[in-house]
C-alpha cells in the first residue's frame, strides 16, 4: 500500500488533527496557590493566570512527583506558623492538588481518582520540591501576598 493510502486511512479512522485538538485536555486557565501560614483565620493566596507560569508549575509539580523518593506518611505534622503552600488547578475537578514544603510534596486527587485508577494521595521527598517551594515564595513577595515578617516566617520553616 502506498504511504498516501495508509495517511489517509489512518485519517480517517482517527479524524486527524482537528480531532485529536478537540479532544486533548485543555491547559487550565488558573492556578489558585494558598500560603498556609494563619491558624483561625484566612490564608493568603493569589491566582496565577499565566499560561507560561502555569505550564511551568505543573510540569516542576508533576516532575517532582514522579521522581521523587516516597515517604513513610501522606501528612505534614501541622505545626503553629508556616505549614507549606497549597497549589490547586482552578475549576478541574479531576486535576491533583499538591502541597510542598520543604522536600515533602503531596498530591491529593480529588474528583475522578478513583474512577482513573490513581491512587488518592500520594507523597514524595525530592529536592525539587524545595526549588518549587522557593519560587513560589518568590511570587508571593513580588505579588505583595505577603508579608515581610510573614515571608520570614515562611522561609525559615521552608526547609523544616
Amino acid at each position: 500500500m502506498k504511504a498516501w493510502a495508509i495517511c489517509v486511512l489512518l485519517l480517517s479512522l482517527f479524524g486527524g488533527p482537528a480531532a485529536w485538538a478537540q479532544n486533548a485536555p485543555a491547559a487550565p486557565s488558573a492556578l489558585h496557590v494558598t500560603y498556609l501560614v494563619y491558624s483561625g483565620r484566612p490564608n493568603p493566596t493569589l491566582t496565577i493566570t499565566d499560561a507560561k507560569t502555569i505550564r511551568s508549575l505543573q510540569a516542576q509539580l508533576s516532575g517532582a512527583l514522579a521522581t521523587g523518593a516516597g515517604v513513610g506518611s501522606t501528612e505534614l505534622q501541622p505545626v503553629l506558623g508556616y505549614n507549606g503552600i497549597r497549589v490547586e488547578v482552578v475549576g478541574a475537578d479531576a486535576e491533583p492538588e499538591y502541597t510542598v514544603k520543604g522536600r515533602f510534596l503531596r498530591s491529593e486527587h480529588r474528583l475522578g481518582a478513583a474512577k482513573a485508577g490513581t491512587p488518592a494521595v500520594i507523597a514524595r521527598s525530592s529536592t525539587s520540591a524545595s526549588q518549587i517551594e522557593a519560587q513560589l515564595l518568590k511570587l508571593a513577595e513580588q505579588q505583595g501576598v505577603l508579608s515581610a515578617s510573614t515571608l520570614s516566617v515562611a522561609r525559615k520553616g521552608a526547609g523544616k
